[in-house]
């Protein structure tokens, strides 16, 4: 029963909580831009809260608009972040509905990247109560809560936990959906694999060495010519000299 009313509170937030759609790009050292739309119940519009993640240290907030829609407000947030540690630490997690989660990124002794998130709904242990609020839960909700999520990576894709349609290795997205019904009491968890390509400084580099190599070898072949060329002339004029030289002496 210690955790009946944080669950409680889960049920009042999802009955409001009708979508979460996130979309997260990130930078080679772990920065990066995440544009999140949340849509809840609400008589009124808790700008506070936006500004007050807004001052948290590495968090660069870009744009925030607030509007109402019926009995809806629908909030859309743009910011950027320092590290992976600032974006993991606007996460509250003041109720059992974390679709925030936790985000890790690392690097394996083989030399792939690793990008994991886990969210969750509900409590992750069992107990009566637990099955008692689910019930509640289904009850009351006619139309279920999705969470989706986009990942923007700039490294190559190996593999991720999704299907192969939201997969988009060209452009290097990654998408996620859940779907509420199917989470209650359970965690999800996002898993990208990738590895690092060249870099386009890299393939600059290469490529302006291949051009001042090739501009080489063409002097060369150039420099080449003329001297055969020169040399054709001057045994020409060597021929010349002495032809005439030659008929003179035939002269005398």
């Amino acid at each position: 029963m210690k955790r009946l009313l944080p669950l409680l509170f889960a049920l009042l937030l999802l009955a409001g909580c009708v979508e979460y759609d996130e979309e997260l790009w990130l930078n080679p050292d772990g920065s990066g831009k995440a544009k999140l739309r949340l849509i809840h119940r609400s008589n009124y519009a808790n700008t506070q809260e936006i500004m007050r993640k807004a001052e948290l240290p590495g968090i660069h907030l870009i744009d925030s608009q607030v509007e109402k829609a019926g009995p809806f407000v629908v909030y859309s947030v743009t910011f950027k972040f320092d590290d992976i540690n600032s974006f993991n630490n606007v996460n509250d997690q003041i109720s059992a509905a974390d679709f925030w989660g936790s985000v890790t990124l690392n690097k394996t002794p083989d030399g792939k990247i690793v990008f994991k998130r886990r969210i969750s709904l509900g409590s992750q242990e069992t107990e009566d109560t637990d099955d008692i609020l689910e019930g509640i839960y289904n009850q009351q909700q006619t139309d279920h809560p999705v969470w989706t999520y986009k990942l923007h990576v700039p490294w190559k894709i190996i593999t991720a936990n999704t299907t192969a349609e939201n997969i988009n290795h060209k452009e290097r997205t990654i998408r996620w959906e859940y779907d509420t019904l199917q989470m209650w009491n359970k965690y999800e968890q996002m898993t990208v694999e990738m590895k690092q390509g060249i870099s386009w400084l890299v393939v600059a580099l290469i490529g302006g060495v291949a051009v001042l190599l090739a501009f080489f070898v063409m002097w060369l072949i150039r420099i080449s010519k003329r001297s055969h060329l020169k040399d054709a002339l001057q045994h020409q004029l060597e021929h010349t000299k002495r032809q005439d030289a030659d008929s003179d002496n035939k002269s005398d």
